[in-house]
């Protein structure tokens, strides 16, 4: 569990106040500032573990300054509410802070506070799903000292797996035999547990058609299985980078 957490949320708003107190009720500690530039400018000059409580109300230069810090000090950032008042650019923007983002204000504090510390984890847990040995042997190489990993080798066992162990990512063969990516990718989809678990495709093939075919299911992205091993590995690296989770 978090031991501390710091929320820029603006109290005067009832339902702010709430849930404020919602998140102090529980054991971490909680440092509160308000939604103004200059209280943004007293947030810590290291990696924290950060709530904002969006609103109208808020300039959205206060965003930014977030997004500066962040970038600057390894912020771990959650949103709660929505800004309904954005300009194009301004929402483009803010769909691409990597984050946490959960648009009620209605949520259970226990799972956020879970999701946040899932997603400041070191090590991510990364389940491997292929029927060949040989991939599942090289990817165990190429990631294992940066990651954990879980490897299978049937769409059967990585849905086995799954309803036992939370992982942060799945990397999903294509072409199986039995049950393949796709079939794996639905059920998964499916599931109200799961439905939100990131998954990509790992495919042999690199024509346009069978990537428009991958990409048609709407998994997190895909990786080619001819790149060279330090592409594979960035290519993951780059996603728990950049990616946005949706609670």
């Amino acid at each position: 569990m978090i031991d501390e957490l710091y929320i820029v949320g603006d109290q005067s708003r009832l339902v702010v106040k709430n849930l404020i107190n919602q998140f102090k009720a529980t054991e971490c500690k909680v440092n509160v500032y308000y939604p103004t530039g200059s209280d943004v400018d007293r947030l810590p000059n290291f990696s924290i573990q950060l709530l904002v409580l969006l609103s109208d109300d808020i300039e959205f230069d206060v965003i930014r300054k977030i997004v500066i810090y962040q970038k600057k000090y390894d912020y771990h950032l959650c949103f709660i509410g929505k800004m309904t008042t954005l300009s194009l650019e301004d929402n483009r923007f803010f769909k691409q802070i990597p984050s946490i983002k959960i648009e009620s204000y209605t949520v259970n504090i226990e799972k956020v506070l879970e999701l946040m510390e899932k997603n400041s984890s070191d090590k991510k847990h990364i389940l491997v799903v292929d029927d060949e040995p040989i991939i599942l042997r090289s990817i165990k190489v190429w990631l294992g000292d940066d990651f954990h990993l879980s490897l299978v080798s049937s769409g059967e066992m990585a849905l086995q797996f799954l309803d036992m162990h939370p992982v942060d990512l799945v990397l999903l063969d294509y072409k199986m035999p039995t049950m393949d990516g796709p079939k794996v990718l639905e059920a998964i989809r499916s599931d109200e547990r799961l439905n939100n678990l990131p998954v990509i495709f790992l495919t042999a093939n690199n024509d346009r058609q069978s990537v428009l075919n991958a990409m048609q299911l709407k998994p997190d992205g895909y990786i080619l299985k001819s790149k060279a091993p330090d592409e594979i590995k960035a290519a993951v690296v780059d996603f728990f980078k950049n990616r946005i989770i949706k609670a």
